[in-house]
């Protein structure tokens, strides 16, 4: 059969096969189920949750793999000045290039994300049907179903602010044989699905945890409140936006982090958090930092032993967004051995070795951040900004300011809306959201002057797609700047 199907890696849709096990075990502690595509491997509640448990490590894999998260979400925002020298694909992706000899078609390719939405897709289409008898307690059956929409959304969500449209594919194929190709759809009818997606999740999902080990690392109904207050400010939908994200802010249970401990929020699962990739070291998930390819791109010595070169250092120039350096702890937090081209950003640092006192295996074992409260302090400051009430933004910003030791904003109108701007580019610095950021508020060429006007201002920040991918599927069409351009 020599059709390359967009949804060929069905098959690869889960990272391992695994012996099934106890069904009181924790999802994040689960081996991923090898999900055949047959009623008979979705019949217990031990199966649903190793679903789950797949389709989360298929996440991690797609999120870290190449740096997938900062490359997308903040190579290309203005905040590093990489060293071509030893990472030149990604210093040709930092100024805009995302064609050319030195750009790898893997940034191009999609069919991973596919494979994920394969596995969500057999969640959804099967786990209803389990007896609810074979759960211990129907909230988890609830819990499983909730996690699987709420995930379906962010991972269209995420490949729509990459591409722009893209094929929404809504039901498992489960027989590869009858599996069909089908054309990108508009982005609008992607966001419309996330929607509806995370409104079957809001159901099935509750605010807290019973569980404190899985804090932010399995979805719960704060995140997809926070999700839905992304995809609405993407739309410009900030009335919607505005009310997602106090439903998170007001209901949630999050709390700022003092600042006495703020490097703590970037290790993972603290009150702050609402959703991040779990990343642990004990059961060998920390990111490697030992290629070129490993997220120590920002590290070095003293925070890898025995580095001493840096090929993602930090753009000096783009910090001047940090106004008050003296008062602001983000300033001394975030950063390390600024000048020279070699300062480094320390927010993930925390690193561990796997050959112990080798010390040659380093790994990078803090969570990958997606949402936490400070963001969604500042989305619903924005949001309100746009809605023109100023008041009810400047104290949700504030809060934010506070905590980072700088003093009140007073200023209201274009002013007020700049400063929400510039917070959320110095509060969530390198944690994958300063692109979409100055994308949404059509600010990028000013952060980014590396970033070509005309490219931005025709649709030329958004990404290709694969040429290969074209080979056995005839619908399938070129992003539209791109097309003729590779």
């Amino acid at each position: 059969m020599r059709k390359q199907r967009l949804y060929i890696a069905y098959a690869a849709a889960v990272i391992s096969a695994a012996t099934l096990v106890s069904s009181c075990s924790k999802i994040l502690d689960l081996e991923p189920h090898n999900s055949t595509f047959t009623s008979a491997y979705f019949s217990t509640e031990t199966d649903a949750k190793t679903s789950l448990a797949g389709a989360y490590a298929i996440l991690r894999n797609i999120m870290i793999r190449d740096n997938s998260w900062h490359k997308y979400g903040d190579i290309v925002s203005g905040e590093l000045s990489i060293d071509g020298g030893r990472d030149n694909g990604n210093y040709n992706i930092s100024n805009g290039e995302f064609v050319g000899l030195n750009v790898g078609s893997g940034n191009w390719n999609w069919q991973q994300y596919y494979q994920l939405l394969q596995q969500l897709n057999l969640i959804i289409n099967k786990v209803p049907g389990i007896d609810d008898s074979k759960f211990t307690d129907i909230n988890n059956k609830r819990h499983v179903i909730g996690e699987a929409y709420f995930l379906r959304a962010f991972t269209y969500f995420y490949m729509s602010r990459i591409w722009g449209d893209v094929p929404l594919k809504l039901q498992p194929d489960l027989d590869v044989s009858t599996a069909k190709n089908i054309p990108r759809s508009p982005a609008d009818s992607v966001w419309k699905q996330c929607l509806a997606d995370l409104e079957v999740a809001k159901q099935n999902l509750d605010f807290g945890y019973e569980d404190e080990s899985e804090r932010a690392v399995r979805a719960n109904k704060g995140a997809a409140f926070a999700l839905q207050a992304h995809i609405l400010a993407w739309k410009g939908d900030y009335a919607g936006c505005e009310v997602a994200a106090n439903e998170v802010i007001t209901n949630g249970g999050y709390t700022l982090i003092d600042s006495a401990n703020y490097m703590k929020v970037f290790i993972g699962k603290t009150q702050e958090g609402i959703f991040e990739i779990n990343i642990n070291d004990g059961q060998s998930e920390g990111i490697s930092l030992a290629t070129n390819g490993g997220a120590g791109v920002t590290l070095m010595m003293p925070f890898i032993d025995g580095k001493g070169y840096i090929e993602w250092p930090v753009n000096e120039n783009y910090l001047s967004i940090y106004q008050d350096k003296d008062k602001d702890i983000r300033f001394k937090d975030f950063f390390y051995g600024l000048g020279g081209n070699q300062g480094q950003i320390i927010k993930f640092a925390n690193i561990a070795y796997a050959d112990g006192s080798a010390k040659k295996d380093p790994r990078m074992t803090n969570n990958l951040t997606i949402f936490r409260l400070a963001d969604m302090l500042l989305l619903r400051a924005e949001a309100l900004s746009k809605l023109g009430k100023d008041g009810d933004a400047l104290p949700l910003l504030n809060r934010v300011r506070k905590r980072a030791g700088l003093d009140d904003y007073v200023g209201t109108g274009d002013g007020l809306a700049a400063t929400i701007l510039e917070e959320r580019l110095r509060e969530l610095f390198y944690e994958g959201h300063a692109y979409y950021d100055l994308v949404r508020n059509k600010k990028l060429t000013s952060y980014n002057e590396h970033f070509p006007g005309d490219q931005f201002e025709n649709g030329g920040w958004l990404w290709p797609i694969d040429p290969t991918m074209f080979k056995d599927d005839f619908t399938l069409t070129q992003t539209p700047y791109w097309r003729g351009k590779l």
